[in-house]
């Protein structure tokens, strides 16, 4: 059976806690929500409609809205700024979250554990994007898998109040597990089993191996996120199912290319919603001493998309 909590709810205190206890940098989310105040936007010419939101108008609603190119260009001078004002960022973290099964005797590992132990599966078309990512990008990108030793939501939300939710985690470099199908556990802090053909692996030191990672080269914020994000477009051609989803949604903001940072968090964006995996920075010393300031937000996800929802004519 699976685990019995939302991969979701895990992503989501695992993030905070990430923040807690490190240097940790990623935009898009809410710059969208919390900056600009919107999740969609929407231009509806409905009567009812705005009657039913408390606006009753019988010709013309008595406000004109904003167009889509204007919020575009607030956004893009917020970035701008954003990117200048926080520490120089280092390296780049990619995290596949992944909910785990949980077998007894009856799981075809269980010869190499003799105990009840956690399984999630490798996706070959996402695993093969998420090792080539590891290879292209080398010292400059941490790529890994993460994935809880929780069984139940009720362990899970102990395990963030008391924040040892990074503590009870398996950690895996994707490259680990190039050839093999299943990863198995039985606990954090212990070493896993990659199958078919069993593989041990040692345990990773979650904060200690980021803190740790230097980059290939130095260079300025915004030149590290342009250089990122037009890496991963490219080498989306090595998962082809996945590609063809990311060009079409991708496809349906081109009107905002000329927004160069803006247009990298949708895409990245986009890269999360088709892959299910998360982009985070590193960044530099100087971070902690930026957290505390009142001007420099120190977590800002990347991951929601702006959506344009047409909510038709009047009828």
């Amino acid at each position: 059976m699976y685990a019995q909590y939302e991969e979701k709810t895990y992503e989501s205190y695992f993030n905070t806690e990430l923040d807690r206890k490190t240097s940790i940098y990623f935009p898009f989310g809410q710059v969208q929500e919390g900056v600009m105040g919107l999740d969609a936007a929407a231009h509806s010419q409905s009567g009812w409609l705005w009657r039913m939101l408390g606006y009753p108008f019988f010709i013309f609603p008595h406000f004109s809205g904003v167009e889509l190119q204007s919020v575009a260009e607030v956004m893009e001078d917020y970035l701008g700024r954003e990117v200048r004002n926080i520490p120089a960022m280092k390296v780049n973290l990619l995290f596949q979250y992944k909910r785990p099964e949980i077998f007894d005797e009856s799981g075809t590992e269980w010869p190499l554990w003799e105990q009840r132990y956690f399984r999630y599966t490798i996706e070959p078309d996402q695993h093969n994007l998420l090792a080539h990512l590891e290879s292209t990008f080398g010292a400059d990108a941490l790529v890994l898998y993460a994935a809880p030793a929780v069984e139940n939501v009720d362990e899970l939300v102990s395990l963030k109040l008391s924040g040892n939710i990074i503590r009870n985690s398996n950690y895996r470099r994707a490259s680990d597990l190039n050839t093999h199908h299943y990863n198995t556990y039985i606990k954090a802090g212990c070493y896993s089993q990659a199958c078919s053909e069993p593989h041990r692996l040692d345990n990773l030191d979650l904060i200690k191996l980021i803190e740790g990672v230097e980059p290939i080269k130095r260079r300025d914020n915004k030149q590290f996120l342009m250089e990122f994000t037009k890496q991963i477009a490219a080498s989306m051609i090595e998962a082809k199912y996945i590609k063809a989803a990311f060009d079409k949604r991708l496809s349906e903001f081109n009107e905002f290319k000329k927004y160069e940072l803006l247009f990298a968090m949708i895409s990245m964006g986009v890269f999360k919603e088709v892959t299910g995996t998360q982009w985070l920075v590193s960044l530099g010393k100087k971070a902690e001493e930026s957290k505390q300031s009142d001007s420099v937000q120190g977590v800002i996800k990347y991951g929601s998309v702006p959506r344009v929802l047409d909510l038709g004519e009047d009828k």
